[in-house]
């Protein structure tokens, strides 16, 4: 029987820096995969609307345990974990008011397997390959002047379906030594704009290794004014 991602032996670094001047814990995206499934995923918590930690976590992690937080009965279950784990209880008045009108986040899912990697996406949290350090696709956004405060989001009211249209997708064949980065939107943005205006793409990936040299490579990019101050969320995986 053949691995979820074929006979390849997947890595994966994990690596998130919250914007400047926020404590850790104020941190809305979230991260994740699992090397042994293929199955990684990124998702930035809209910062205007209520616990957005949590639901980007839940969505996040559905992915990644095998499951379609877009399918209705998931997106369902999901809906009502996020309401348990935020309404407790001796919450204030206007906390909870602020609770009524819901969460919201985008997602990006990546499912690597024998043949490649399939994408699937809603909103401007984005994937790029690279292969042989060259940026061979980016989904679902590959222009950064693509990027607006607007971004389409999956909510957690369930008034508020994920349109058909709003789902995008790509796929791709991935040979060995390839790099697949996920990126909430800052990072995304950044990365996509230097390689319009470079050609190439900026050493992010050599700064992965661990916490601290992530969090002053994103520093000193925002210091130079070339990365928005955002929540900054990669999850890389190497083929």
């Amino acid at each position: 029987m053949i691995p979820a991602s074929g006979d390849r032996v997947l890595r994966l670094a994990v690596r998130t820096a919250a914007k400047r001047d926020n404590r850790p814990e104020e941190n809305e995206d979230s991260a994740g995969g699992r090397a042994d499934s293929g199955r990684f995923a990124v998702s930035d918590g809209a910062s205007t609307t209520a616990r957005a930690d949590v639901w980007s976590e839940l969505l996040t992690d559905a992915f990644i345990n095998g499951d379609d937080p877009l399918a209705p009965d998931v997106l369902g279950a999901l809906r009502q974990q996020w309401w348990e784990r935020v309404a407790t209880p001796g919450l204030a008045w206007h906390a909870r008011e602020k609770l009524h009108r819901g969460s919201a986040a985008t997602f990006l899912g990546v499912r690597v397997d024998a043949d490649g990697y399939l994408v699937t996406a809603v909103g401007d949290s984005c994937l790029l390959h690279i292969s042989d350090g060259r940026l061979v696709l980016a989904a679902p956004l590959d222009d950064w002047t693509e990027f607006s405060r607007f971004a389409e989001l999956v909510h957690t009211t369930p008034d508020t379906p994920v349109p058909p249209e709003h789902v995008r997708s790509a796929s791709g064949p991935l040979s060995d030594g390839d790099i697949l980065l996920l990126a909430t939107d800052a990072v995304a943005k950044y990365l996509l704009r230097h390689h319009a205006e470079t050609g190439g793409l900026p050493p992010l990936i050599e700064h992965v290794d661990d916490d601290d040299r992530f969090a002053d490579f994103i520093e000193r990019a925002r210091e130079q004014q070339e990365l928005d101050d955002d929540d900054s969320t990669v999850c890389v995986v190497w083929a």
